[in-house]
């Protein structure tokens, strides 16, 4: 079957994802070092529980805040003002579309469950700023100003404008990590956690350990990586950061580099010439695409006219609506959580439920699962803070010694330790067919100090 190219144009923007896989440092200077985790001695961990490695928050350092000027914003006796900011549209086609129906079908249940503690949800919707760094600002003003939010669900965006917002008027927010408002502040919860910490933060993840170790049934021990990104700072330095978190495992980086322009690859001539010879002479065991969708394709087309036959890897090509497409077969997929198609579990039945009650016809893609986990992680959070909810107490309770998890769905985050550093968890997918496989379901290795 063949998946109809319009896909391309709505699924998540690889250099947001890449930033969701990225580790704690844009350093690549240190890439050649020894591993300080072999690869097939990292043990695929459950989804709860992973080591922190020693690592320490340091709470008082948070920016922010946790006291707002009007605490009761955003609440009456009987509703919970919600609104969302994320790039629903943007001029590459790339978007974050679905996050708000995701943050709608989790927040119409809630309410068909009779609201939390006695008040239920206005959700105002989620508003588009277009992936436009001024547009972000005046969403963001618009939704504290005009519509009084209490908290913000979902936030997905490439810039972090808003933040001077939400700041300001202390407005909690809940969405995929994937910009820098959500590192370092106290208002700001990813639903795997900060993806681009700061670079003297010292530590790093051995996500990559399990992934591997999976794709080559146990044997990873020694492969080669080519890496391959888009042509601007925050992809380059989110390369250096994936390319640290693999090294760490001791798998051999042998081409990182950023050849493709921002607006996609064209001509892909001298990178497929240079991918064809990286492992001293010969091609590399996998190459890592962490670019747009359209390069993807392009990319893993040529270098297999070009004779390769090792594994292709990407964070871009898991959506229902690729099932089947011809230019993404035997491709491997890696997601933050556990894939929408395992209804076996509880949970991702529950969600794939609500989708079809609330949401008909909605495809539960990476940003509409994001949304969803965003907005539940929210309902959890004010449902555990009680009736007398205000916006100081609900950020009282997120971070002192606060987690969350879904059971065999979206892995355990804490807090504050998330305000700095990512989980180190992931799940891998390969498409075969009509049909995605579940190549490893989502573990989680640790946090290890570099």
């Amino acid at each position: 079957m063949r998946a109809p190219l319009r896909v391309a144009a709505v699924v998540v923007a690889a250099g947001t994802f890449m930033s969701g896989l990225a580790a704690c440092s844009s350093d690549s200077s240190d890439t050649g070092s020894a591993p300080l985790v072999a690869a097939d001695q990292v043990k695929a961990g459950l989804p709860t529980g992973w080591s922190s490695g020693g690592f320490v928050p340091d709470s008082a350092g948070l920016k922010c805040g946790q006291t707002a000027d009007d605490p009761t914003r955003g609440i009456t006796d009987t509703e919970i003002t919600i609104g969302g900011l994320a790039y629903l549209t943007s001029a590459n086609g790339s978007s974050m579309a679905g996050s708000e129906l995701g943050a709608q079908a989790r927040f119409d249940r809630a309410n068909a469950d009779g609201g939390i503690n006695g008040r239920k949800i206005h959700y105002v919707g989620t508003l588009d700023d277009g992936n436009d760094p001024a547009r972000n600002i005046v969403q963001a003003k618009a939704l504290v100003e005009r519509e009084k939010i209490f908290a913000a669900v979902p936030v997905m965006t490439t810039s972090a404008n808003y933040l001077d917002t939400f700041c300001e008027e202390t407005v909690p927010f809940f969405g995929w990590g994937t910009n820098q408002g959500y590192c370092g502040t106290s208002i700001g919860f990813g639903i795997t956690g900060c993806s681009l910490p700061d670079e003297k933060l010292g530590y790093t993840l051995t996500t990559y350990g399990p992934l591997f170790q999976a794709m080559f049934d146990g044997k990873a021990k020694g492969r080669s990586i080519a890496l391959i990104g888009i042509d601007n700072d925050s992809a380059r330095d989110g390369l250096a950061a994936v390319s640290r978190s693999i090294s760490a495992v001791g798998l051999d980086v042998v081409y990182e580099e950023n050849p493709i322009p921002p607006s996609g690859a064209t001509d892909t001539t001298a990178i497929v010439n240079a991918i064809m010879g990286a492992n001293d002479g010969a091609p590399p065991d996998v190459v890592y695409y962490i670019a747009d969708f359209n390069s993807t394709i392009k990319l893993t087309a040529a270098l297999a006219a070009a004779g390769f036959q090792g594994k292709n890897l990407n964070p871009v090509g898991y959506d229902p609506r690729l099932a089947g497409f011809e230019g993404l077969q035997s491709s491997y997929t890696v997601l933050l959580w556990q894939p929408g198609v395992d209804t076996s579990v509880p949970a991702i039945r529950q969600m794939v439920d609500d989708f079809g009650k609330y949401a008909p016809g909605t495809a539960i893609s990476l940003p509409a699962m994001a949304g969803y986990w965003a907005a539940d992680m929210f309902v959890t959070a004010v449902t555990k803070a009680g009736r007398d909810l205000t916006i100081d107490s609900l950020l009282k309770l997120l971070n002192n010694d606060y987690s969350n998890y879904v059971e065999g769905a979206l892995p355990e985050t804490r807090w504050p330790t998330n305000h700095y550093i990512q989980a180190p968890c992931g799940s891998l997918v390969q498409m075969n067919g009509d049909t995605y496989d579940i190549v490893s379901d989502v573990a989680c290795g640790a946090l290890v100090k570099e």
